[in-house]
C-alpha cells in the first residue's frame, strides 16, 4: 500500500467530511450495536484505524464516537505501514498509540492488544476511510479474521465503487474512467470491487454486513482547487494505465480546465460498509481461517 501525499489528504478532508454526513446513519447503527452487545458495566472500546495515514479520518471518527459514547472509555490505535504518515497522525491524535505494520499483521496485533490488562473486556471496532479499494485479498482476509476472532465491529467508509458523473459531459469521460478503474486493480488490488468483496467474504463466514452510500458531490467554482487536483491526478493514472489515451486526455483536460470556473459538477460514488461479527456469532459456526471469494477482475 503506497502512502498518499499529506497535502492531498488535507485537501480532501473537507470533501470527505461532507460525504461522511451521509455515513452517520451507518455509524449510529454501529453505536447501537456496541451498546446492545455489551455486558452491563463494560463500557470500554478499543478502536483500530487501519491505513490511518496522517490521522484525518481518525480525528473524525474520534469526534463522532465520543459525542455518542460519552460514557465510554475510547482507546485508539492507528495502524499504517508508513512511518512518516504515522508521525503526523500521532500529532493529530496525541492520545492514540501508533503501530507501523501491514494490515496482514492485524489479527495478531488485535489479539495482543485485547489480551493486555488495560484492554481486557473492551469491545473491538475497526475503522478506515477511503482505503478498501487499495487493499488485496490477503488484507481483507486479515480484516475478517480479526473481526471474527473478537466478535468485533468494522466500519469502513468512503470506498470507491466505480463510475463518475460529470456535467457537462465529454466524449472521453467513459474511456478515462475505464482506464482509471483498471489502474486501481494493479498489483493485486481489489479496486472498486473491494466493498462488495468484503461483504461477501464477511457473510460467507457468518458475519452481518450492511452498506450505505457516501458520494462526493463537487461543483466548480466552489470546489475549484480540489477538483483541479482530483481530476488531474485521476487523468494521470488513466494515461499511465493506457498511454494510447494521451492525446484524448489532453483534449479532455483542456475542456475541464475551462469549466473549473463555469459550473462543472462531478459526482463520485462511494460505499460505506458495516460488518458485525457479534450479531451472528452464536447462530452458526464460523470457520477459524476465512478464505476470500473472488469478485471481479483481480
Amino acid at each position: 500500500m503506497t502512502a498518499a501525499e499529506p497535502d492531498w489528504l488535507d485537501l480532501r478532508r473537507p470533501v470527505d467530511d461532507a460525504a461522511r454526513q451521509e455515513s452517520l446513519q451507518l455509524l449510529d447503527d454501529a453505536v447501537a450495536r456496541l451498546r446492545d452487545g455489551t455486558e452491563p458495566g463494560t463500557k470500554s472500546l478499543l478502536t483500530i484505524d487501519i491505513g490511518a495515514g496522517t490521522g484525518n479520518s481518525s480525528q473524525w471518527f474520534d469526534a463522532v464516537l465520543r459525542a455518542r459514547l460519552s460514557d465510554w472509555e475510547i482507546n485508539w490505535v492507528l495502524l499504517d505501514s508508513d512511518e512518516t504518515s504515522l508521525d503526523l497522525a500521532a500529532a493529530a491524535l496525541p492520545h492514540a498509540r501508533t503501530v507501523c505494520a501491514p494490515i496482514a499483521a492485524l489479527p495478531a496485533l488485535s489479539t495482543e492488544l485485547l489480551s493486555a490488562s488495560e484492554f481486557q473486556g473492551s469491545k473491538l471496532l475497526l475503522t478506515c476511510s477511503a482505503l478498501l479499494d487499495v487493499l488485496t485479498e490477503t488484507d481483507l482476509t486479515a480484516v475478517v479474521r480479526t473481526l471474527t476472532d473478537h466478535d468485533g465491529l468494522g466500519l469502513f467508509l468512503l470506498s470507491l465503487v466505480g463510475g463518475w458523473t460529470l456535467e457537462p459531459a465529454h466524449p472521453h469521460d467513459a474511456a478515462i474512467d475505464a482506464a482509471f478503474t483498471a489502474h486501481q486493480h494493479r498489483d493485486g488490488r481489489l479496486g472498486h470491487h473491494a466493498p462488495e468483496h468484503l461483504m461477501s467474504l464477511a457473510r460467507r463466514n457468518g458475519l452481518t454486513a450492511v452498506e450505505g452510500p457516501s458520494p462526493w458531490r463537487l461543483e466548480a467554482p466552489a470546489d475549484r482547487t480540489f477538483l483541479s487536483r482530483f481530476l488531474s491526478e485521476r487523468l494521470d493514472a488513466a494515461v499511465d494505465e493506457d498511454p494510447a489515451l494521451a492525446e484524448a486526455a489532453q483534449a479532455w483536460w483542456t475542456q475541464k480546465q475551462s469549466q473549473l470556473d463555469s459550473g462543472l459538477r462531478v459526482r463520485v460514488d462511494h460505499r460505506d460498509v458495516l460488518i458485525d461479527a457479534a450479531e451472528s456469532a452464536g447462530e452458526q459456526e464460523t470457520p477459524a481461517n476465512p478464505q476470500p471469494t473472488r469478485s471481479g477482475p483481480q
